[in-house]
């Protein structure tokens, strides 16, 4: 049913497909380095506040807040910056210290 050109059709839309799908979420971002892990900041989420506010938000877009939940940060994103600057965020620290919403 399908000629040679609608194979090459299939096959690349395909291919876009697959990479799209597999594009991992959580990206690095340039210029910032984390001083400590996800462990250390598990029982300090004050100076995981204090990191982010400081040094990684600035570099990220569409950050409107943070603020200390019990022992999680809630971020507040704008919509159509939510899935890049959380998963920039994750990339970095575990999800676990994390309240991610998007306004």
């Amino acid at each position: 049913m399908l000629k040679p050109a609608g194979c090459v059709l299939f096959i690349i839309v395909m291919v876009g497909f697959l990479a799209i799908c597999f594009k991992p979420a959580a990206q690095p971002v340039e210029g910032y380095e984390a001083p400590h892990d996800s462990e250390y900041y598990a029982g300090r989420p004050e100076e995981l506040k204090a990191e982010l506010e400081d040094n990684l938000f600035p570099l990220l877009d569409g950050v409107i807040g943070c603020e200390l939940e019990g022992t999680q940060l809630k971020i507040v994103f704008e919509e159509d910056c939510f899935a890049e600057a959380a998963g920039s965020i994750v990339y970095y620290y575990d999800r676990e210290l994390f309240i991610f919403e998007k306004r």
